[in-house]
């Protein structure tokens, strides 16, 4: 699939997305959804080498970054997994192809959580949040083919290796 969309147009995107994050924070994850959706209804504004996976699990690809936003594309082989965790960060998440299975979960304790919820999210699912908490969720790829999302994260990527601020073992529910 070439690449139809001048590279400005999507930096002049990405830019005013940086820019809503200085915003309140209503106004930020109303922006970070309406650049997902936007991706997500066009897929051709994206670099579709950033689409690939690079083996078995998740891949990570970063499209865009400053000091306030990480923008990526997660390429979820058959079969991967994020442990459950909760985020230092804004996160939305907009599901570009694929299946995913997302759980949430309730905090036992610092260390251990019980699931509360579990869906199957299809493309085109976008989803917000800030860091208010507990925010603590789980995806999966249970399917038999690759799935790809779009994640908007709050932090820069130069001084932090990840959105995740803890990770959490299943307890018995």
């Amino acid at each position: 699939m070439p690449q139809t969309t001048i590279p400005t147009e999507v930096e002049a995107m990405m830019a005013s997305l940086a820019r809503s994050a200085g915003r309140s924070p209503e106004a930020y994850l109303a922006a970070a959804r309406a650049t997902l959706v936007r991706i997500l209804n066009q897929p051709d504004l994206l670099d579709p080498s950033r689409l690939v996976g690079r083996g078995p699990g998740l891949s990570r690809n970063l499209l865009f970054g400053t000091e306030a936003i990480s923008v990526w594309a997660m390429v979820w082989a058959p079969g991967a997994v994020t442990p459950v965790h909760d985020h230092h960060c804004s996160c939305c998440f907009g599901l570009l192809r694929g299946r995913l299975r997302e759980t949430w979960y309730r905090p036992m304790s610092e260390t251990h959580a019980v699931a509360t919820q579990d869906v199957v999210r299809e493309p085109g699912f976008v989803a917000c949040m800030m860091p208010s908490g507990p925010n603590l969720h789980r995806i999966a790829n249970d399917g038999p083919d690759a799935a790809v999302s779009i994640h908007v994260y709050g932090y820069d990527h130069r001084a932090q290796d990840s959105s995740i601020h803890r990770t959490y073992a299943v307890a018995a529910g």
